[in-house]
């Protein structure tokens, strides 16, 4: 099957739920739930998207995905590069994330882009077999 480019709530949960596969997936309906909260914007590409939350000027990045076979081609990069751009056209002056201490493929991809650890957050992330992960809080300036 072709790579799509998300654009409903369904497809979002089943890129997620190919993504996510140490830790609950998020469901169509909670998806839905989220892009009907004010601030909430998206960046995706094929198979891939990105998806944040602007506070007055702040972004939460809420989640990232990408398909299990479309991963390491750079596609998180690109929505990631729109959703900030699209973040900083919003008028936000900072984004900041969380993400597993043991992500090393998101790890890279965020210090590649210039975000910084700022935080942790001890046994923050429960896995599907009951073990816990730190969580890391990073945070990129835009002005």
């Amino acid at each position: 099957m072709p790579p799509k480019t998300p654009v409903s709530a369904e497809d979002f949960a089943r890129i997620h739920r190919s993504a996510f596969v140490t830790s609950r997936p998020w469901s169509a309906d909670e998806f839905q739930r989220l892009m009907e909260q004010p601030g909430v914007h998206m960046s995706a590409v094929p198979d891939c998207f990105a998806l944040g939350r602007l506070v007055v000027d702040e972004v939460e990045i809420l989640t990232v995905a990408c398909a299990a076979g479309a991963q390491r081609q750079g596609l998180a990069r690109r929505a990631m590069l729109a959703l900030i751009k699209a973040s900083a056209d919003l008028g936000a002056r900072s984004i900041f994330l969380e993400v597993a201490a043991d992500n090393a493929p998101a790890l890279g991809l965020y210090k590649s882009l210039d975000f910084e650890q700022v935080g942790q957050r001890a046994q923050y992330y429960q896995r599907r077999d009951g073990t816990k992960c730190d969580a890391l809080i990073f945070r990129k300036l835009l002005s």
